[in-house]
């Protein structure tokens, strides 16, 4: 899995968690725990590419 799959599979988390009526900074956190614990990858390591 590369970079790109991650940052695919938390922005594709982070729109359906905010068509639940999640509100966009909520929704990106919510998705960014759920890659993390799918993937296996680190919550701060998650952080750091988001936040890059």
């Amino acid at each position: 899995m590369d970079i790109f799959e991650v940052l695919s599979a938390i922005s594709k988390r982070k729109k359906a968690f905010m068509h639940s009526g999640v509100n966009e900074n909520e929704a990106l956190i919510k998705a960014e725990l759920d890659v993390s614990k799918e993937f296996h990858i680190s919550l701060f390591d998650i952080k750091k590419l988001v936040r890059a």
